[in-house]
């Protein structure tokens, strides 16, 4: 688990803390939930791509880069045309993130990245971080 920081003017802190309180929430739950609507807010408009870490494929997706890298090594490969590769098993996997990806699955634009992020983010206000949880757990004998 991280932390993150910013800093603000006494004056600045005092109304946050005020707004809080008159909303009936600590000062960190109402900063999770700004964070996590000013996320979808930002970027509601704004497409974002971030690069994606070793554990954001899926099982399928790795077993389709597998057979990707396979296919690329056969004789002939370059010379063939898209729907070629396609019907040869080809299917390609990104290697990026984005707020607006389409989806098959779903026939439309979803967002696989700041949506969930906001979610999760909005999520710690209301409910335990698991994270936390599983080191408070492991820790008691």
């Amino acid at each position: 688990m991280k932390k993150l920081e910013i800093n603000l003017s006494d004056k600045d802190y005092s109304l946050l803390s005020r707004i809080a309180k008159s909303e009936g929430r600590r000062l960190t739950d109402l900063t999770y939930l700004i964070l996590g609507k000013g996320l979808n807010i930002f970027f509601c408009e704004t497409m974002v791509y971030v690069d994606k870490e070793p554990d954001e494929y899926s099982a399928k997706d790795l077993a389709q880069l597998k057979k990707n890298a396979e296919l690329e090594k056969t004789k002939g490969w370059k010379q063939l045309d898209w729907q070629e590769m396609k019907d040869k098993g080809y299917n390609h996997i990104s290697n990026s993130l984005s707020n607006h990806e389409h989806s098959k699955e779903l026939g439309r634009c979803h967002d696989p990245l700041i949506e969930p992020l906001s979610e999760r983010i909005e999520s710690y206000a209301t409910e335990p971080i698991a994270e936390s949880y599983v080191t408070k757990k492991s820790e008691v004998k």
